[in-house]
């Protein structure tokens, strides 16, 4: 039997790391629970672990961006507005050092959620 290529995993995992972020990052945003059985409808295949996981680094990725909205608000006097490259510039770069295997837009759309949540 022939095991899968590193490169063929992460592919798959990358794809339901991706449907996880879809589905976190949805209007109607479902419980946990509910979460992972539309992702297990949505990429069948994965163990109820690596389910679990994918969420779990979604959750993490919209947790770390609300973290350094949070700390900007901190290290910033009330009505500052922030610049948009310094988000791309400084907070982009570091969220995806701490956040691994999403797309750019995806951290993108974290961090905005992140200072629109934690700052407005």
């Amino acid at each position: 039997m022939q095991q899968p290529s590193d490169q063929a995993v992460e592919t798959d995992i990358a794809e339901l790391l991706h449907a996880a972020f879809s589905l976190y990052g949805a209007a109607d945003k479902p419980t946990r629970r509910e979460c992972l059985k539309q992702l297990a409808q949505a990429v069948p295949g994965y163990s109820e672990r690596e389910y679990t996981h994918a969420w779990n680094r979604v959750n993490m990725l919209y947790e770390y961006a609300c973290k350094l909205a949070f700390r900007w608000a901190n290290e910033n006097p009330p009505g500052a507005v922030i610049d948009s490259n310094v988000v791309e510039a400084i907070f982009m770069e570091e969220i995806m050092s701490k956040c691994h295997g999403f797309k750019q837009e995806e951290y993108a759309m974290a961090l905005n959620y992140g200072f629109e949540r934690s700052i407005f």
